[in-house]
């Protein structure tokens, strides 16, 4: 199932390349290789983001950096961008021409990643980007002519080796997809689609159709062979959940015959995944409907909402409520029902893992939607059960609420040690919090950069104690922050003027106190 990166760069076009990050990755596999010029990742992750998700799990991707050249700090945003898609590496030519050197911040945070990055020769006006995408492209072609024995265990480790958020059905679907450049389907008994991953992802086939002309010749229910449909080629097998309900698994190939066995080697593939990650994968509940859309199982999601005529567009808010103990659940979860149902026409309310996901849409009343979740957390008789509350607003799409969960999820138990007296946090604080995560995580001088910000106070107890309680869990408000300290809120003005003038940032206005709001997380990460 394609090469390893080590077995890459013994290719020609490779000679003189350098591996300047991610060493301990060459054993990785690239099953393809992508050209990335439009490198500002806002851009690029809104073309993204416009289709179906996905998990770039064996790609590597091709760029000179051209559009950020100048940009050291869009060149770090492009990394951790590639990185969370799941890149394996970036191949990057003409260094010394287009960019003069790769800046030592780039190296860092792609070190951190385990983020390969492969120089090409320097200064090199002959390279040619067609001469790597041929030969790699020709290695790994080469390499998939055929399933070998070892394709069952290879196409689950490959999932195995995936955050655990991204092990999934619809994940193991799409990798085997693109693995045999095929249509993958999953449909239930009476032939109706669970999970559908299409070859290429936007393609029109109507695979419907093509299954309910070939299922009865397949499954032996009808003699002969059936009519011929657009030159696919359609193999089927059956395959069964932990509860005894079968599944029809089919692959479509068009133009072209699978190899040998192939159908027998993706169904033992699929029904280990189901094993694993399928519990219940038939099932039509709100349950499976809120799993499909953090599990980035999109066609099973659409079959779900349909089938429960939940309206997931109108879904514009979303809670994480996150509770100690699973055996107070159905009380949580009860009253959380009973509060929302009181303002949103549209709620789903299901409980995954330690965390109560609640996501809501058609606000009945004209309400500030975050007093509605600072009244329920000051009023709730679950508040000494509840671990933490995430307010996410304005989510667009279902792909809002996975990422706002992942985001969430990414964070943990670190909340606690920044924010040491709250138990709400808006989404904005989060992202803020996954921020200040990563700085703290990228070296000393990285750290030193960061605790220059509040470096005068840094000797000081007292101010410090001062400015992070009166930022991170006072949110800016002097009463709040002297009943914190138990001191007059007329000294914690004193003081938060006094340290203003002291870092020489006005610690009260918004557009100067974001530096020192990051600062102040990074330090209780470091000091705790």
């Amino acid at each position: 199932m394609g090469i390893t990166v080590k077995d890459m760069l013994q290719l020609p076009s490779f000679r003189g390349a350098k591996v300047l990050t991610g060493n301990n990755n060459l054993h990785r596999t690239i099953s393809s290789l992508s050209v990335l010029e439009v490198s500002n990742a806002d851009y690029s992750s809104r073309i993204v983001h416009s289709i179906q998700e996905e998990w770039y799990a064996e790609e590597i991707v091709i760029s000179s950096f051209y559009s950020i050249k100048d940009s050291v700090e869009k060149q770090c945003e492009t990394i951790e961008y590639l990185h969370e898609l799941g890149e394996v590496g970036l191949i990057l030519y003409y260094v010394g021409i287009i960019i003069p050197e790769v800046a030592d911040e780039v190296l860092q945070l792609a070190e951190s990643k385990n983020f390969i990055i492969i120089c090409m020769p320097e200064n090199d006006f002959s390279l040619r980007y067609n001469e790597v995408i041929y030969e790699v492209m020709e290695a790994i072609v080469l390499n998939n002519q055929t399933i070998n024995d070892n394709f069952v265990n290879e196409a689950l480790e490959k999932v195995s080796l995936l955050p655990e958020h991204s092990r999934s059905v619809e994940i193991t679907l799409k990798i085997l997809s693109d693995r045999l450049k095929a249509n993958v389907i999953l449909t239930n008994t009476q032939l109706d689609i669970v999970n559908q991953v299409m070859w290429p992802r936007n393609s029109s086939l109507n695979v419907g159709y093509i299954i309910e002309t070939y299922a009865p010749y397949l499954m032996n229910m009808t003699k002969g062979q059936a009519e011929p449909v657009s030159n696919c080629y359609v193999e089927y097998k059956s395959i069964h959940q932990k509860n005894g309900e079968a599944l029809h698994l089919f692959l479509i190939k068009e133009n072209s015959k699978l190899p040998a066995k192939t159908i027998d080697k993706i169904s033992e593939v699929v029904q280990v995944a189901i094993n694993l990650w399928g519990d219940k994968h038939n099932e039509v509940s709100e349950y499976a409907l809120v799993k499909a859309i953090i599990n980035d199982e999109s066609e099973k999601m659409r079959r779900l909402a349909h089938f429960l005529h939940i309206d997931v567009s109108s879904i514009q808010m979303m809670w994480l409520v996150y509770i100690h103990d699973l055996s107070q659940e159905k009380q949580i979860r009860e009253e959380l029902e009973e509060h929302l149902f009181k303002y949103y026409k549209t709620a789903v309310i299901q409980t995954i893992d330690h965390c109560i996901i609640a996501l809501m849409g058609n606000c009945s009343y004209k309400y500030n939607e975050y007093e509605i979740a600072a009244e329920y957390i000051d009023t709730t008789i679950s508040a000494p059960l509840i671990s933490e509350i995430v307010y996410a607003p304005r989510m667009r799409n279902t792909q809002d609420v996975r990422r706002m969960y992942r985001l969430v999820n990414s964070v943990g138990r670190k909340v606690h040690l920044m924010y040491e007296h709250r138990k709400l946090y808006t989404a904005a604080e989060m992202r803020s919090m996954k921020q200040a995560i990563e700085l703290s995580e990228q070296g000393e001088e990285i750290l030193e950069e960061w605790m220059s910000v509040i470096d005068p106070i840094l000797g000081d107890p007292e101010s410090i104690k001062t400015l992070i309680t009166f930022l991170l869990d006072a949110k800016g408000n002097f009463d709040n922050c002297g009943k914190m300290l138990f001191v007059h809120k007329n000294t914690v003005k004193y003081r938060i003027r006094k340290i203003s003038e002291l870092i020489g940032y006005d610690v009260t206005v918004n557009s100067e106190s974001y530096d020192v709001y990051i600062a102040c997380m990074i330090y209780r990460l470091t000091h705790s």
